[in-house]
């Protein structure tokens, strides 16, 4: 990762999301992308996802199955990849993230996210067609 690198992230939420960096606020707006330098967007994108999972979470679950609430927070898993691909909408950003800042370990089934993301790079690729004519 060089130091200059940087990379494009998305918020997919509807509200705007601040989170520090070496005691620095950054923020990305609802429904918005902004370039950050990579070490920074990384840890962005990283937290970003956590609180998207950790908000789809129903209050009934978080009281009553907290090892369930844990796994899909702190362990790689196919509702973190999926949140990842919303905000950086690339597989290998994703995986480059997993790398630099790893889970705990993988829970769940992978073939969730790699249908999501083929899902979303067909999609991708249809719009590219449509705009071409």
């Amino acid at each position: 990762m060089a130091e200059f690198d940087t990379v494009v992230l998305f918020n997919p939420t509807d509200e705007d999301y601040t989170h520090g960096f070496n005691g620095e606020p950054y923020t990305i707006e609802a429904n918005t992308t902004k370039s950050f330098a990579q070490f920074v967007g990384f840890h962005l994108a990283k937290h970003l996802a956590t609180k998207m999972v950790e908000d789809s979470i129903s209050k009934k679950d978080k009281k009553e199955k907290p090892i369930m609430v844990a796994q899909k927070l702190i362990y790689d898993n196919p509702d973190l990849r999926i949140a990842l691909y919303k905000i950086l909408k690339n597989k290998e950003l994703v995986q480059k993230i997993i790398a630099a800042y790893p889970y705990k370990g993988f829970v769940g089934e992978m073939s969730q996210y790699e249908d999501f993301v083929n899902k979303e790079e067909t999609k991708k690729t249809t719009e590219e067609i449509n705009k071409e004519h």
